[in-house]
C-alpha cells in the first residue's frame, strides 16, 4: 500500500514538472515571438519610411493616404514580385540576341512586354550576364554615321568643334547631314534658307573640322516627300501635288526637276569631296494625285509605283552621270514593289537604298521578302536606326532604353541576313522635329547619353554593365546614367559637351512630376476643379491647403527657365532657345499662374448661395 502510494506520488510530482517546463518553455517563446514580431515590424516601417523619402519628396502629409496596406502586407507583396522577377529572369535566361530565327507571331506576342517596358527589356538582357559574342559572331560595321537634323535647332559653330571629337571618341566615323533650310542657298534658292540658315563660311568650317576628326560627311536632300520648307512658299505653291498640302512635290510638273536640279547643284558645289548624296524620298503619301500626274501616267500607261520610281530614277541619273557619286534614298516606298516592277526599272543601276525602322523588333516591320529583294536587286543597303527623336512628336527626354532595344533587334537582323546582302553602312538618326511643322522634340545634347550607349553597343555588340561604364567614363557621368533611371526622383551629373541642357532638361521632367502630383492632391481635384472655379464655389480652408506649395514650384519653374537661357547658348542660337522655352518650360509657367488666379478668385469669397448653382 505504501510503495504504490509513493509511486503515484512520484508520478504526480513528474507530472508537474514537464508542465512547468513546457509552460515556461512556450510562454517564453510566445514573448520572444511578440518581442520579435514588434521588432521586425518596427524595422519595416523604418526601411520604408527610408525609402519613400529617398524616391519621392514629401509635400505633405496627404502623400501618405494612398498608403493603406498594412507594413506586413506590403513586404508579402515585394517578395512576391521579386519572384515573379527572379522566375522571367530564369524562364529567359537561355535566349539570345543573336536568334537562329526570325520571331513568329506568337513570340512577338509573347514578348510584347519587352516593347511597351523597354527598360524593363534591357534589365532583363544586363542581369542575363549575356555571353561577348565570338569575333566571327560580331556583325562587320565599317560605317557608323550619325545623324544630324538641323531643321528647327542647328547648333552653333562652336559646338562642332567639342562634339566632333566625342563622336569620334564614341566610335562614329562619319556624318549624315540633313540640312533642310539651314543650307546657305543662293541665287534664285535664296529664300529657301532661313534667317538663321547657316552662311557659307560657316558650313565651310563644319565641313573642316569633320574632316579633322575622321568624319565623312554625306549631305542629305528631299526630293520627294517631306519638301515642306519649300513647298510652304506662296513661290513653289503651283509645285504641290495636292495644292492644300506642301508634303509632296508633283513629279510631273516641268518645274519640279528644274528646282531639284539647282538644289543639287548647290549643295554639291559646298561638298566637293564626298563620295554619297541621300536623296530622301520617303513617305510620299500623296502620289498621283493631280491632273499632270494622272495625265502623265495614261501617256505612259504607268501605275503609281512606277510613277514614284521613274522620278527617283531621274533624279538619282542625274547625280550619278554629271557628279560620279552614288545616290542613296530611303527604303520605305520599295517594300511593297514587286520583284518585276524593280527588275525593269533598272532603278537599282542608279541608287543603293537605306532601310530604315526606329523601335524594336526590326524583323517585324521589314519583312523576309523585302531583304530577299533587296540583297537581289541593289548594290549596296544601308541601315537607319534611332537614337533620339521616335517616341513622341513633344518628347523632350530620350528613352535610352527603348533606342537600345531598336539597336539590338538592328544587330540581329544584320546577323541573320549579312550572307545575303551587301551592307554597306549603318545610320543613327537623330531626328529633331518629325516635320517642318513640328514643334522641336529632344535636343542633341540631351540625346547624347543614349547616342553614346548605341554606338558603344554597335562596337560591342552586347548589352552587360561594361557597356553602361564605358558610356559614363566618356561622358565623365556618374553611377545614376543607367539603363533604367527615374529623371522624376534623381538628377543625372554629366560632363560632356552641352551636358547642361541634358541637366535642365532632367530638372524639367522633375519639375512637370511635381506639378502633375501638385494636380493630383485631394484638395486640388475635389475643391478646385473646373466646376468650382466657373461657380466661384469652393471651401478656403481646402483651397489654401491644396495651393500651399504653389510658390515653391512657380519658383522653381522661373529658376528653370533662368537656368535654360544661361546655359543653352553653349549650344543654340537666341532662336532655338526661345522656341524651346516657348514650347516647354512657358506652358509650365502659365498653368502654374492660372492656377494661382483661380485660387485668388475663389478666396475672395466669404459667403455663398444656395444650391443648385448657376451661372
Amino acid at each position: 500500500m505504501h510503495s504504490k502510494f509513493r509511486f503515484y506520488l512520484i508520478l504526480v510530482a513528474c507530472s508537474g514538472v514537464i508542465f512547468f517546463v513546457l509552460y515556461k518553455t512556450l510562454s517564453g517563446e510566445e514573448q520572444d515571438s511578440e518581442s520579435h514580431s514588434k521588432y521586425s515590424q518596427l524595422e519595416r516601417l523604418s526601411s520604408y519610411q527610408k525609402l519613400v523619402s529617398k524616391s519621392v519628396p514629401l509635400v505633405n502629409i496627404n502623400d501618405l493616404m494612398p498608403v493603406t496596406q498594412s507594413i506586413f502586407h506590403l513586404e508579402r507583396q515585394r517578395q512576391k514580385e521579386a519572384q515573379v522577377h527572379a522566375n522571367i529572369r530564369k524562364n529567359s535566361a537561355s535566349k539570345s540576341i543573336f536568334p537562329k530565327q526570325s520571331l513568329s507571331v506568337d513570340e512577338f506576342e509573347k514578348d510584347e512586354l519587352e516593347i511597351d517596358h523597354p527598360v524593363r527589356s534591357v534589365n532583363e538582357r544586363v542581369s542575363k550576364g549575356i555571353r561577348t559574342p565570338k569575333p566571327e559572331e560580331l556583325v562587320n560595321i565599317e560605317r557608323k554615321f550619325v545623324h544630324l537634323d538641323l531643321k528647327g535647332a542647328p547648333p552653333i559653330v562652336s559646338y562642332y568643334k567639342k562634339l566632333f571629337p566625342l563622336l569620334r571618341n564614341l566610335g562614329a566615323n562619319g556624318l549624315l547631314i540633313e540640312y533642310e533650310d539651314m543650307f546657305p542657298f543662293h541665287g534664285p534658292l535664296e529664300q529657301l534658307s532661313a534667317r538663321n540658315a547657316y552662311t557659307k563660311n560657316e558650313l565651310t568650317e563644319i565641313l573642316y573640322l569633320a574632316k579633322m576628326n575622321n568624319l565623312e560627311v554625306m549631305p542629305l536632300i528631299q526630293t520627294f516627300g517631306h519638301m515642306e520648307f519649300i513647298l510652304k512658299l506662296q513661290t513653289y505653291l503651283e509645285l504641290r501635288e495636292v495644292p492644300a498640302y506642301p508634303q509632296v512635290i508633283c513629279p510631273s510638273n516641268n518645274g519640279t526637276q528644274l528646282l531639284l536640279r539647282q538644289i543639287i547643284d548647290q549643295v554639291v558645289a559646298l561638298h566637293p569631296q564626298i563620295k554619297w548624296l541621300h536623296i530622301g524620298s520617303d513617305e510620299v503619301y500623296y502620289i498621283g494625285e493631280c491632273n499632270l500626274c494622272q495625265k502623265f501616267m495614261r501617256k505612259h500607261f504607268m501605275d503609281k509605283e512606277d510613277l514614284f520610281i521613274n522620278h527617283v530614277k531621274s533624279i538619282a541619273k542625274y547625280i550619278k552621270e554629271k557628279y560620279q557619286i552614288q545616290p542613296i534614298m530611303w527604303d520605305d516606298m520599295f517594300r511593297m514593289v514587286p520583284d518585276e516592277t524593280i527588275r525593269k526599272s533598272e532603278i537599282w543601276k542608279y541608287v543603293e537604298i537605306m532601310a530604315w525602322q526606329y523601335g524594336p523588333y526590326v524583323e517585324m516591320k521589314i519583312s523576309p521578302d523585302a531583304w530577299i529583294k533587296y540583297g537581289k536587286y541593289f548594290s549596296g543597303i544601308w541601315v537607319a536606326s534611332a537614337f533620339k527623336g521616335a517616341t513622341g512628336a513633344n518628347q523632350y527626354m530620350t528613352n535610352i532604353s527603348y533606342h537600345l532595344e531598336n539597336h539590338i533587334s538592328w544587330i540581329s537582323v544584320l546577323s541573320k541576313y549579312r550572307s545575303e546582302i551587301n551592307f554597306k553602312g549603318f545610320i543613327l538618326t537623330g531626328w529633331q522635329r518629325y516635320d517642318h511643322f513640328a514643334v522641336l522634340c529632344e535636343l542633341l545634347p540631351v540625346a547624347i547619353p543614349s547616342l553614346a550607349i548605341n554606338l558603344l553597343f554597335l562596337e560591342r555588340q552586347v548589352v552587360d554593365n561594361d557597356l553602361f561604364q564605358k558610356a559614363r567614363d566618356i561622358l565623365l557621368c556618374d553611377s545614376r546614367l543607367s539603363r533604367n533611371t527615374n529623371y522624376t526622383s534623381e538628377e543625372v551629373f554629366c560632363n560632356y559637351p552641352g551636358s547642361n541642357v541634358f541637366k535642365g532638361a532632367q530638372r524639367l521632367t522633375h519639375l512637370n512630376f511635381m506639378l502633375q502630383k501638385f494636380l493630383s492632391n485631394s484638395h486640388i481635384i475635389g475643391w478646385m476643379n473646373e466646376y468650382n472655379i466657373q461657380m466661384l464655389f469652393s471651401s478656403p480652408a481646402h483651397v489654401e491647403l491644396g495651393t500651399q506649395n504653389l510658390e515653391a514650384l512657380s519658383t522653381n519653374a522661373t529658376l528653370l527657365h533662368t537656368f535654360f537661357q544661361n546655359t543653352m547658348p553653349e549650344v543654340y542660337d537666341k532662336h532655338t532657345i526661345d522656341e524651346w522655352l516657348m514650347t516647354f518650360v512657358k506652358p509650365v509657367i502659365t498653368q502654374i499662374d492660372k492656377i494661382r488666379s483661380n485660387a485668388d478668385e475663389l478666396l475672395k469669397f466669404r459667403s455663398w448661395p444656395r444650391r443648385p448653382l448657376s451661372k
